[in-house]
C-alpha cells in the first residue's frame, strides 16, 4: 500500500520478507499525513467488526460482516467480536421493550393484520 495515496501498489507481485513492518510503517506514515492517531491494522479490523455488529439490523447484515471478516461462519464472528461490554449489556437490558424501530413496527402491524384476518375467518366458520 502506498503511504502517499493509501492505494494498493499494482506492480507489487508478492509479499516481501518484511511485509509486516513495511505495512505498519506505511500505515503510520499515511495516518500521520492525514492527521489521525496510529492504531495497528488489527485494531482497525476489530473496530470495524464491533461497529458493524453493533449496527447490524438483521441476520443478513451479520452474515455479510462475518464474510467480510473472512470467517467461516457467524459463530466465529460472534465469539470473537460479539462479546458485549458491561455497559452495552446494561444498556440493552434496560431498553428491552422500550423502543421499536421501523422494521419492528412494520412486523407488528403485519402480525396484527394477519391475526385480524384469522379472527374474521374463524368467526365466519362458526356462523
Amino acid at each position: 500500500m502506498s503511504p502517499e495515496t493509501a492505494k494498493i501498489i499494482p506492480d507489487a507481485k508478492e509479499a516481501g520478507e518484511h511485509r509486516s513492518s513495511i505495512a505498519t510503517r506505511d500505515l503510520t506514515r499515511w495516518l500521520s499525513k492525514v492527521g489521525l492517531t496510529y492504531h495497528s491494522p488489527h485494531k482497525f479490523r476489530h473496530g470495524h467488526a464491533v461497529y458493524a455488529l453493533k449496527n447490524a439490523k438483521d441476520v443478513s447484515v451479520l452474515k455479510a460482516v462475518s464474510q467480510n471478516l473472512m470467517h467461516e461462519n457467524l459463530t466465529i464472528t460472534d465469539g470473537i467480536y460479539g462479546i458485549l461490554s458491561e455497559t452495552d449489556v446494561r444498556k440493552q437490558i434496560s431498553e428491552l421493550g422500550q423502543k421499536l424501530d421501523d422494521f419492528q413496527i412494520e412486523n407488528i402491524a403485519s402480525l396484527m393484520l394477519s391475526l385480524k384476518r384469522i379472527e374474521t375467518l374463524l368467526l365466519k366458520q362458526k356462523a
